[in-house]
């Protein structure tokens, strides 16, 4: 038998044909959507129709609803996170001007702000805890952040680093890690990230990502478990990251040819990217 497929519902045909407008540059970014009303009368369907589809586009995140303005085209574009080019290292180089994460949004004309959130000794989470190789009643130093572009949060990231690596770099409790972020005093300090590893998953935000983030319930992050390691295999960072799932684009590279790096001991990982 064959199956013949269902038409798209009303309000799911108008969401696309709204995202296709904002796309074209119809509907501009950070401009009011027209009213429900006038898209009803446009679209000859009901304010409920519209309001569902609207619901959706809320959903994937090419809107916002602003109290008092209406219904908004989302501000940001989308931004990539090119893992290979954002955690490569070279000694022969210098330090980098700007953190990587300042860098892919500068990058796009945009203006990149960090706000640091807390920079102490904490309890790690039990996947931080796994992964170090440490005790639950062990602590450590951790550095919570939000970026922003032109304003608006683009990802939270919370790094952890075990007390004895923080002790051969104390300058990782300043606030401000400095140029190039945290790996140029660990370099300086003879402790080179040169492996890294990360789990990226998908799911929907916690009440505080969804308040620090400015999110809808039903929307997804990625949240991403970054490692980095010494040559010698020894975790130096676990660095959590959340992430928009509608602001990003994950890029991950590789070659073909094998190179000899030790295995890591705080735990298996899945995307493996040796620096070059």
């Amino acid at each position: 038998m064959t199956t013949i497929g269902t038409p798209q519902p009303q309000y799911a045909q108008i969401a696309e044909l709204v995202r296709a407008r904002i796309a074209d540059g119809t509907y501009p970014r950070g401009v009011p959507l027209p009213s429900e009303d006038r898209l009803a009368e446009e679209f000859g369907v009901s304010r409920v129709t519209i309001n569902r589809a609207i619901g959706l586009l809320r959903a994937s995140g090419d809107v916002k609803v602003r109290r008092g303005v209406g219904t908004v085209v989302r501000t940001l574009p989308r931004i990539t996170r090119d893992v290979t080019t954002r955690h490569a290292t070279d000694s022969r180089q210098p330090p980098p001007p700007s953190r990587a994460a300042d860098s892919e949004i500068s990058g796009m004309g945009l203006r990149p702000r960090t706000d640091y959130r807390e920079v102490g000794e904490t309890t790690p989470p039990p996947v931080v805890t796994r992964i170090l190789g440490i005790t639950e009643a062990d602590r450590v130093l951790v550095r919570r952040r939000v970026h922003y572009a032109d304003e608006d949060p683009t990802e939270m990231a919370d790094s952890y680093y075990p007390l004895p690596v923080v002790e051969r770099c104390p300058d990782l409790r300043d606030v401000d890690g400095g140029c190039g972020g945290a790996y140029v005093p660990l370099a300086a300090a003879g402790l080179t990230p040169v492996r890294f590893t990360e789990d990226v998953d998908v799911r929907v935000p916690t009440e505080e990502e969804q308040r620090v983030l400015d999110l809808e319930p039903t929307q997804v992050v990625f949240h991403t478990v970054h490692v980095a390691y010494t040559f010698d295999g020894d975790p130096l960072e676990v660095c959590m990251h959340v992430m928009p799932g509608h602001l990003w684009t994950l890029r991950y590279g590789w070659d073909d040819r094998a190179e000899e790096v030790p295995e890591p001991t705080g735990g298996s990982h899945h995307a493996h990217h040796p620096a070059r």
